[in-house]
């Protein structure tokens, strides 16, 4: 009985903490959200370290806070390194025109680097991130120092190629009318099946699936983060830019994917090497899926590192 007793002690401890703010659901220390405006958006951010700035974008389905362990490492390597939760993901605001494009994701890139009080800036990201990060840095290169990308190559790599819905159907079973409704079944049990799909070799921890389906199950939410995919079909804004399949990257390169990603053949990054015209690295991580910041943090922060002092 005194067993029981000290383990409803312990219960009723967590929940305590929990209410107050003082652990998060991963079981860190609380958060310290930050907000700033950018390109018409107030986005929230998680900020760690000092130095050089890094921005960090995650993809879907995730957030700000998959990069956690990533993210101190290479505060700890000397650089301020700021997270911040993508347009239409809470708690950052949603776009009122209902823009998701790529197009508008790179120019919220290049408008965080200045509301950041910066000139410059490195730029990593994920999935969603790798998209927005290759548009920043073809959009203005002269703001970008250095690029690294997960788990989604270059578009030329897939550029006419409609195979790639074979490898990843979601892009089409997304413009579905009745997706909404969907993905929202069983507490969003679909977002556990993304992550068997395309990381099958990786126990996803039940804190980054609590993290993204409590941001989706936010009023307007899943409306905001599937908007990602139907702005696919919008067609291309004409303003006499290039497309992104058609314009090189100029700027320090690194490229890093897991060969057991279940949503992108590990075969395209060859493919999309001849757009990186100063400088490319690709890492290719054995047994890892599609997240590798998730599945593999310390081997991710470690390249990320190296690239970035060399």
């Amino acid at each position: 009985m005194r067993h029981w007793i000290e383990i409803d002690r312990l219960r009723f401890a967590f929940v305590a903490l929990f209410a107050v703010g003082l652990l998060s659901p991963t079981g860190a220390a609380a958060e310290e959200l930050k907000y700033v405006d950018a390109n018409g958006i107030t986005f929230a951010y998680l900020e760690e370290g000092e130095g050089p700035l890094v921005l960090l974008f995650h993809g879907y389905p995730e957030t700000a806070r998959s990069w956690g362990a990533v993210q101190s490492q290479i505060a700890g390597a000397g650089y301020r390194v700021v997270a911040p939760f993508t347009r239409g993901y809470p708690p950052t605001s949603f776009s009122e025109a209902g823009d998701y494009s790529v197009r508008a994701l790179g120019e919220d890139a290049i408008a965080l680097i200045g509301a950041l009080g910066e000139e410059k800036a490195i730029l990593i990201g994920h999935d969603w991130g790798a998209s927005t990060v290759y548009e920043a840095a073809t959009a203005d290169p002269s703001k970008v120092a250095k690029l690294v990308a997960l788990s989604v190559p270059h578009a030329r790599a897939v550029a006419d190629d409609p195979s790639i819905f074979l490898e990843a159907p979601h892009f089409l079973y997304y413009q579905l009318p009745f997706i909404r409704q969907w993905v929202a079944m069983n507490d969003f049990s679909h977002i556990d099946g993304i992550y068997q799909a395309w990381a099958p070799t990786f126990d996803v921890p039940e804190a980054e699936l609590i993290d993204i389906k409590e941001a989706m199950g936010k009023p307007g939410a899943v409306d905001g983060i599937l908007g990602y995919y139907w702005s696919l079909f919008d067609g291309e804004v004409n303003d006499g830019r290039a497309s992104s399949a058609q314009t090189d990257i100029l700027v320090p390169t690194l490229v890093i994917a897991g060969d057991a990603d279940g949503a992108v053949s590990i075969d395209r990054y060859a493919l999309a090497e001849p757009a990186f015209t100063n400088g490319y690295q690709f890492e290719a991580l054995n047994d890892i899926g599609h997240f590798p910041q998730l599945e593999a943090p310390e081997k991710v922060a470690d390249l990320i590192i190296e690239f970035l002092k060399d």
